[in-house]
C-alpha cells in the first residue's frame, strides 16, 4: 500500500534482491525536504490515531487505526532518525534498524488491511476469521526480525536451517503482505464504497474515497514515477515536488478517518 512504498523505494529494494542484499541496506538517501515530510506524516498518523482512540478507546475502528497509526509511525522515525544522526547514503543502516523498519512496513501493511475490515462496519470475512490475524500479527514481527537478525554477515556460513526457515515463512510472508493483503485490502474498500450507498451510510462514501484515492494514487506515484524521476533527475525540484505529493496523498488517509470520526458521524455507527 501507498504507506509502504516510499520507504522501499528509498531503501533501493529490488525484486532480484537476495537474502543477503538486506544486510547491507544504505541508509535512505534522505533530504531535508524527505526528513520533513515524513516526520510531519508520523506526526498526523500519531495525533489523528490517538485523538480517535482517546475519543471510543473501546471501539475496534479506533483501536485498529491507533495500531497502524503506530506501526506508521516507527517506520517513519527510522529513516528520520539515521538522517538526523549523520547516516547518509554512504552509511549502512544499523542490523536492528533495518529489523524494526522491516518488521514495522509488514504489521502496518496488515493493520490496514485489518482497518478496512472493520471500517465503517465489520465485513463478513474478519467476523468469521477467528484467530487468523491475530496468528499472523505474532508470526510478521518474529519472522521478520529472527530472519534479519540471524542472518550470517557471510553468505558461505548460509546454513540449511536457514534456508528452510526463508523457504517456510519468509517468501510466503512477502508474497502475503506484499500482494494478497494490499489488494484484499483494497478490494475490501470498494466493497465497503457500495454497501454504504445500499444501506443509507451515504456520509461515508467521502472517507472511503478518499482513503482509496490515497491508497491507489499514491501507490502508483511511489512505485511508477518515483523511480524513475530518481534515476533520471536526483534531488530535482521535480522530484522534490513529487515527494510532496505522495506524502499530501498518503495524509488523505489519516484525514479521512479524522472525518469520519469528527465530522461524518462514524462512531454512531454500530460496528457490527
Amino acid at each position: 500500500m501507498r504507506h509502504i512504498m516510499p520507504q522501499l523505494r528509498r531503501l533501493k529494494l529490488r525484486p532480484t534482491m537476495t537474502a543477503m542484499d538486506f544486510m547491507n541496506l544504505r541508509a535512505p538517501e534522505f533530504t531535508r525536504v524527505d526528513a520533513i515530510t515524513q516526520a510531519v506524516s508520523g506526526a498526523v498518523y500519531l495525533v489523528v490515531g490517538f485523538g480517535a482512540w482517546w475519543r471510543a478507546p473501546r471501539d475496534i475502528r479506533t483501536r485498529v487505526f491507533l495500531g497502524f497509526s503506530s506501526a506508521n509511525v516507527v517506520v517513519f522515525a527510522v529513516p528520520v532518525v539515521t538522517w538526523a544522526w549523520g547516516l547518509t547514503a554512504g552509511g549502512l543502516l544499523p542490523r536492528k534498524a533495518t529489523a524494526a523498519m522491516l518488521a514495522g512496513l509488514g504489521v502496518g501493511a496488515l493493520l490496514l488491511f485489518h482497518f478496512t475490515q472493520v471500517f465503517p462496519r465489520r465485513r463478513p470475512w474478519i467476523t468469521s476469521a477467528g484467530v487468523q490475524m491475530w496468528v499472523v500479527y505474532i508470526l510478521t514481527p518474529i519472522v521478520i526480525t529472527g530472519l534479519i537478525l540471524f542472518m550470517p554477515d557471510n553468505p558461505a556460513l548460509i546454513t540449511a536451517p536457514y534456508v528452510l526457515a526463508v523457504l517456510v515463512f519468509g517468501f510466503p510472508l512477502l508474497v502475503l503482505l506484499g500482494f494478497v493483503v494490499p489488494v484484499a485490502a483494497i478490494f475490501s474498500l470498494v466493497k465497503s464504497h457500495r454497501e454504504v450507498q445500499r444501506d443509507g451510510l451515504t456520509l461515508m462514501k467521502r472517507p472511503l474515497e478518499w482513503i482509496l484515492i490515497s491508497q491507489i494514487a499514491g501507490g502508483t506515484l511511489a512505485v511508477v514515477f518515483a523511480p524513475v524521476l530518481m534515476a533520471i533527475a536526483p534531488n530535482s525540484a521535480v522530484q522534490v515536488g513529487l515527494t510532496l505529493a505522495v506524502t499530501a496523498l498518503g495524509l488523505l488517509t489519516p484525514f479521512a478517518v479524522a472525518a469520519a470520526v469528527w465530522k461524518f458521524g462514524m462512531l454512531q455507527i454500530d460496528p457490527g
